[in-house]
């Protein structure tokens, strides 16, 4: 399998919004999960009341490999006596489309689904000697036609609710995600062409910080996720002679089901001072299944495939994720990283039975830039010091793959 879907597989335990994905902590071994940075919010929602006043923006390229703002967004803290935080963060990537959970899209939709991406908001605020955080993730977009002989409409929505919870003295956090999403894709005669058959997300993770001596943390953690995708299909049955499809009735359904586990132990370790040293070691699970069914009228259009059922079952056993940030000068921090999936997967379509084992590898290079209340992270290219510069190498490779920078507004 490719290893988009492997990844995304595992990336099920992550529902929580990936719109901002965090510079620092992907350069030192995608370790989101076992490191304290800003980003942790969008993990852990009620860790944004330890990042009030603070201006996030990250850059990156996009389609056309053109260089934008992608994401931008602030957190806010009012009521000095009674503090609480509010985040608004907004995105110009491209429209979120529904998929299923092997990889490919699940509503044929007839034209493609305006940008939808409204709103990320984040609130936080202290309850006693807990603090509590919340996350809405909203996302719509539809078109409609209202014209003699043309009553089509499609539109798409989804709705993220996330909930946080972390003791004031930070040594664990909790967190829930409920995904809610649905879709419109009726014809001209305004007959539905398609419609969801169940589109929700659960996820529930946590995290426990045991400091066993002042240079060593242990961070055991777990996460668990279930995730549905359903559709039904009226416009598939076509009549052999006319190829003419009616939304009459149901000619097609296809259910997709995934369950997701996640434990780990990780290490944060810091040997000198402005030196640290991040670690994760566990294993992931992830269990798909696919299942479509037809009726007994249907005839199927040529080149048209069905699946009957597929069970995908993946293992990342174990997996592994190293990290390092260390001080170069005051102003300049040095970020590196690697993981390493121990990926086994079993494949079974119908009769047939297919079984694969490989790792799958990847390494990081970044730099922290500090200049007083601005902070830089950088995601970079290493054929910047294999070639050098553009202008030495006559090259036109990017110097960093993204940027992020965060603004102390304090």
């Amino acid at each position: 399998m490719k290893k988009t879907l492997i990844i995304s597989c595992a990336m099920l335990l992550l529902i929580s919004s990936v719109s901002f994905a965090g510079t620092r902590v992907e350069t030192m071994g995608d370790n989101n999960t076992v490191l304290l940075d800003d980003n942790n919010i969008w993990l852990f929602p009620s860790r944004i009341n330890d990042y009030p006043n603070l201006a996030t923006g990250e850059f990156g390229w996009n389609s056309s490999t053109e260089g934008e703002l992608t994401n931008f967004g602030i957190n806010w803290q009012f009521n000095e006596d009674n503090p609480f935080v509010v985040g608004t963060y907004f995105s110009v990537l491209p429209a979120d489309v529904p998929q299923d959970l092997f990889g490919s899209d699940l509503v044929p939709f007839d034209s493609s689904l305006q940008d939808n991406r409204r709103i990320d908001l984040l609130y936080g605020r202290q309850f006693g000697t807990y603090n509590f955080g919340f996350g809405l993730s909203f996302l719509h977009s539809s078109m409609t036609a209202d014209a003699p002989g043309d009553q089509s409409k499609e539109a798409f929505g989804y709705y993220r609710f996330s909930f946080g919870l972390t003791p004031d003295n930070g040594i664990w956090d909790l967190a829930a995600d409920i995904g809610l999403g649905s879709w419109t894709d009726e014809n001209y005669e305004g007959k539905p062409e398609t419609e969801s058959d169940g589109f929700s997300d659960l996820a529930v993770r946590g995290r426990y910080f045991y400091q066993m001596n002042p240079t060593c943390t242990f961070i055991p953690h777990v996460g668990l996720s279930y995730s549905k995708r359903g559709i039904k299909n009226n416009v598939i049955d076509e009549d052999p002679v006319t190829h003419f499809t009616d939304a009459s009735d149901l000619d097609y359904s296809l259910e997709n089901k995934s369950t997701a586990m996640n434990l780990g132990m990780g290490l944060n370790y810091t040997p000198a001072t402005n030196v640290l040293g991040v670690m994760d070691f566990g294993f992931m699970y992830s269990k798909q299944k696919r299942e479509d069914d037809t009726t007994g009228t249907f005839i199927r259009p040529a080149g048209f495939v069905t699946y009957g059922e597929e069970d995908l079952t993946t293992w990342f056993f174990p997996y592994f994720k190293i990290g390092l940030d260390a001080d170069i000068f005051k102003w300049l921090d040095l970020r590196m990283g690697a993981t390493s999936y121990w990926t086994s997967e079993s494949d079974e379509i119908g009769v047939a039975k297919y079984n694969a084992r490989w790792p799958e590898n990847e390494t990081y290079l970044g730099f922290g830039f500090h200049f007083n209340r601005l902070h830089i992270d950088t995601k970079t290219d290493p054929t910047l010091f294999l070639q050098g510069l553009n202008f030495i190498s006559g090259g036109d490779e990017h110097m960093n793959f993204k940027i992020s920078a965060t603004y102390e507004m304090m």
